[in-house]
């Protein structure tokens, strides 16, 4: 199974300690592919190809991307999902405004605070507050998911994936 990472940006630079982490997560379901969008996230793309899981790195660097909004971003997460079986981004302000929007457009649930991988299709996350856990199955052909950061260790700085730049925002076809 395929996986797409979509990284934490700040500005123009890698959030890597919640990429990472959301890394340890996403490398349980398959190979990852971590996404970089953003303006000037060439640093930040490098950065994310240097986490150990990563099989590439798509670096789309673009000025639509540059301020965070949600809209843009889900627009071109929808454009490359076909290619993968789960779509995954740390549980960020930025991500919960994004991947509903993504999950939305993909026609399935969004699972959130996802907090521990059973396998590719079961998931953990915290219901009551946290006061007890809950086991969701999902059926949807395209998993959409946040994962908590706290509950995983951040993945290693010491792989080598290869950085591909995809298409821009204004272009139809990535």
């Amino acid at each position: 199974m395929a996986v797409l990472l979509i990284a934490e940006i700040n500005g123009a630079e890698l959030a890597l300690d919640a990429t990472a982490k959301a890394m340890t997560a996403a490398k349980a379901l398959g190979d990852v592919t971590v996404l970089v969008a953003g303006a000037g996230v060439d640093a930040a793309a490098d950065a994310a190809a240097k986490i150990d899981g990563a099989a590439k790195v798509i670096k789309v660097d673009d000025a639509a991307y540059a301020h965070g909004l949600a809209e843009p971003l889900a627009d071109l997460v929808v454009s490359l999902a076909g290619d993968y079986s789960h779509i995954v981004a740390p549980s960020t302000a930025s991500a919960k405004n994004a991947l509903p929007r993504i999950a939305a457009l993909l026609d399935v649930m969004v699972l959130s605070d996802v907090t521990g991988v059973v396998d590719a299709d079961t998931f953990e996350r915290p219901i009551y507050a946290g006061n007890a856990i809950q086991t969701v199955k999902s059926k949807d052909a395209t998993k959409v998911m946040t994962v908590r950061t706290a509950s995983f260790e951040a993945a290693a700085s010491t792989g080598s994936a290869a950085v591909e730049s995809g298409a821009s925002a204004g272009d139809k076809v990535l």
